[in-house]
């Protein structure tokens, strides 16, 4: 089977290469899942660059996610049949033609929820909903801010204020993007090429500033956002796209009693009650049959053509996810 590997950490366009290799068998309680879509994320590059917050050793597969059909079922594996589309959950190496996965981690994929929705259903549908509803409990009417909005997430998070009733500032790079943002729905866009963050956040609300925010930025981006929180705002950040560390004004956090923590959903699947999990993923699948949430995609690439793939999901101002297909 063909697979995308690198044996050592680097420039994605130097160091991956697609490999022919044997194709994996499924143990007692393991399903051998055929893939047929998988997303390119941030993650994935941070991780074949060796950045990542968690990293295989050399030589490994990239891909985190992604949605497949039943190839083989192993021993003591009685709810799945060959064909069935599923999610895997947790399982790495997901660029390659077929991945092996414990039963367990597998979610059946419900009627009117199409292969590029399935696909992208771990990182950054559940990201977003985990942080707007879960984390920040964000009620109707409440303002939220957020950086990086014209990505997969931010749009996403544009249909989950749709859906609960919650209000948002999205902050983009161009004029272009917060034309378009605003015609999905967005209430309101901070451009930076020509408005300060702060300054606007107060206009919009009031003088009040937010009291929730989510950033992807960090560096003078996400320090615009800290200082435009309100007295006891709270900002997540799950990103770094700027590659610079947030500056943080110490003495604004502590008279205005604001708080600043990270979010990575590694940790919260490793962490949260499994009760919990379940709740979660059931509620967000209900919401993409529904066609409540549906990411966007903006272009498929075979397997084989990775690399082109990669540099796509890396050019500034895409609409969509870029996603891998066979």
């Amino acid at each position: 089977m063909q697979s995308v590997r690198f044996h050592e950490f680097g420039d994605p366009r130097e160091v991956l290469r697609v490999e022919d290799v044997p194709r994996p068998e499924a143990g007692a309680g393991q399903v051998l899942v055929r893939m047929r879509a998988r997303p390119i994320n941030p993650s994935d590059l941070l991780t074949v660059r060796g950045l990542y917050g968690a990293l295989p050793v050399p030589p490994a597969t990239p891909g985190l996610e992604g949605m497949g059909e039943v190839a083989e079922v192993g021993e003591g594996v009685g709810h799945l049949r060959a064909g069935q589309r599923v999610i895997p959950l947790g399982v790495a190496g997901t660029w390659a033609e077929y991945v092996v996965a414990p039963a367990a981690q597998l979610i059946p994929v419900p009627e009117g929820v199409s292969d590029q929705t399935a696909a992208q259903f771990v990182v950054n549908p559940l990201t977003a909903w985990i942080m707007c509803v879960e984390e920040l409990a964000l009620k109707p009417g409440e303002w939220l801010l957020q950086t990086a909005a014209g990505s997969t997430l931010g749009r996403v998070v544009l249909q989950i204020a749709r859906q609960r009733g919650f209000k948002t500032i999205n902050v983009v790079r161009r004029r272009e993007q917060a034309e378009e943002l605003l015609a999905l729905g967005a209430d309101a866009c901070i451009s930076t090429d020509g408005e300060d963050i702060a300054a606007r956040v107060r206009e919009i609300t009031g003088q009040e500033g937010v009291r929730k925010a989510i950033d992807a930025v960090g560096g003078e981006t996400g320090a615009a956002v800290l200082s435009a929180l309100g007295r006891g705002g709270v900002m997540l950040v799950y990103g770094l796209l700027s590659g610079r560390p947030t500056p943080v004004d110490g003495g604004r956090m502590i008279f205005a009693t604001t708080t600043l923590r990270g979010f990575w959903l590694g940790d919260w699947m490793r962490s949260a009650p499994p009760e919990r999990q379940q709740a979660t993923v059931a509620e967000m699948l209900r919401s993409m049959a529904t066609r409540e949430i549906v990411p966007p995609v903006e272009a498929e690439y075979p397997l084989s053509e990775v690399l082109a793939a990669a540099a796509h999901s890396e050019r500034p101002g895409r609409s969509g996810k870029v996603l891998l297909v066979s």
